[in-house]
């Protein structure tokens, strides 16, 4: 008797158990897979063709804000040239008093006077007698052919300027740190090619450009554009 009870609790157990086991091998979450790569396609940027012309591990000199097209390059300006599929002739120059840079395998090309395309046309021609079709680029890395000279004890940092852009006198004058505290900010004078600048306020004409009119905006003729060579004194 004992023995059939226990076989039969042993029985039951067993018919508990299955169940359960069987629920938890269904229920066993199937081995997932790595997820596909959904990442957009980035996109690429056109090839620079002066930038194909480098050897590899260059870095590329930052250009100065320069319009290629109009800016007329001086001695003591940085230019880089770059040659189309022909890194051998590629380098950095200053261009000399005399005007010129000497270049790879070319020999000595003159830069002064001319634009950025302009001399890119130069060295187009001096480089046919030993390319089929040269195509060079010219990029202007540093200015420092034209000048503008801050002077005068009022000014707070007196010195050159080197003119990479067109500018204003008020510009200028910012881009030297502005007026020292006792500075005759009204009596500033302007000597242009050696001789006092003027201009004409209420009807007569003088030397002194008032910095009151230039930021008051109502007197654009006292804030000129400055030129190469130009002497702002400011006392």
């Amino acid at each position: 008797m004992r023995r059939s009870l226990l076989f039969q609790s042993m029985m039951l157990v067993a018919a508990m158990v299955a169940p359960v086991s069987a629920l938890q091998t269904q229920q066993a979450p199937p081995a997932k897979s790595a997820p596909p790569s959904l990442s957009p396609a980035m996109p690429v940027a056109p090839a620079d063709p002066a930038k194909l012309a480098e050897p590899a591990g260059t870095k590329t000199p930052a250009t100065a804000p320069v319009d290629v097209a109009t800016y007329v390059l001086g001695a003591q300006d940085q230019i880089t040239v770059s040659m189309w599929n022909e890194p051998k002739f590629n380098g950095s120059y200053t261009i000399r008093p005399d005007g010129k840079i000497s270049l790879e395998l070319i020999g000595e090309v003159q830069a002064t006077g001319l634009t950025p395309l302009q001399l890119q046309d130069a060295i187009n021609k001096a480089a046919s007698s030993l390319l089929v079709n040269p195509r060079s680029t010219v990029n202007v890395t540093g200015v420092h052919s034209k000048h503008v000279y801050f002077d005068g004890e009022g000014i707070a940092s007196p010195g050159p300027l080197d003119l990479v852009i067109p500018i204003h006198l008020l510009e200028g004058i910012s881009a030297r740190g502005g007026f020292k505290d006792f500075a005759s900010k009204n009596k500033i004078t302007i000597l242009r090619d050696g001789k006092p600048l003027y201009i004409e306020r209420n009807g007569k004409k003088t030397q002194y450009f008032k910095y009151s009119d230039m930021i008051s905006g109502k007197h654009p003729e006292s804030n000129p554009l400055l030129q190469d060579n130009d002497h702002v004194i400011v006392n």
